[in-house]
């Protein structure tokens, strides 16, 4: 009988060790889990930080380039931009990661659509007259330097939503 007692009682003992090591498990689980997502957020938090740093500079090259060919006489050599959006994924990492910033990216959207049509007539018609560039150029400035307030904006709030991760 008593050998009966000394088996159940190390099953008994076993199976609540079991228990704890399965919740013990499970939080760190939980833990690593909740980690690796607070880290992938974190990087494209980063990513579109940088994403919108690329939409602001772009706009400004353009207007700088514009401002040179109209006023200076420089030509437009778009070979001269250091920013290119070709690989910008501003769009999806907000979708996905950021959908606060969703109405921001289509204010910002709208001003860069500005932008690229003011330099998509600039370029096209060869045959702007000074007073022509001089508009084109003018829209230009005017949309690239809003472009700046609502990226700046975007970024603000991105920077909270990274306070709230960091703190979490």
């Amino acid at each position: 009988m008593e050998a009966l007692i000394g088996v159940v009682g190390t099953i008994i003992g076993a199976t609540i060790a079991g228990v704890f090591l399965f919740h013990k498990d499970k939080r760190q689980y939980n833990f690593e889990k909740e980690k690796a997502r607070r880290e992938l957020l974190l990087t494209k938090y980063e990513e579109i930080y940088s994403n919108l740093a690329d939409y602001s500079g772009f706009a400004q090259e353009i207007s700088v380039l514009m401002i040179g060919d109209a006023g200076y006489g420089s030509k437009f050599d778009a070979t001269k931009l250091q920013t290119n959006l070709k690989e910008n994924k501003l769009k999806m990492n907000v979708m996905y990661y950021a959908p606060e910033l969703q109405d921001d990216i289509v204010e910002i959207d709208a001003k860069q659509t500005v932008v690229a049509r003011a330099l998509t007539k600039y370029l096209l018609d060869q045959n702007n007259n000074e007073e022509s560039k001089g508009k084109l150029t003018g829209e230009t400035a005017i949309a690239s330097a809003e472009l700046s307030k609502l990226t700046a904006k975007a970024q603000e709030k991105l920077a909270a939503l990274v306070r709230v991760q960091l703190d979490a």
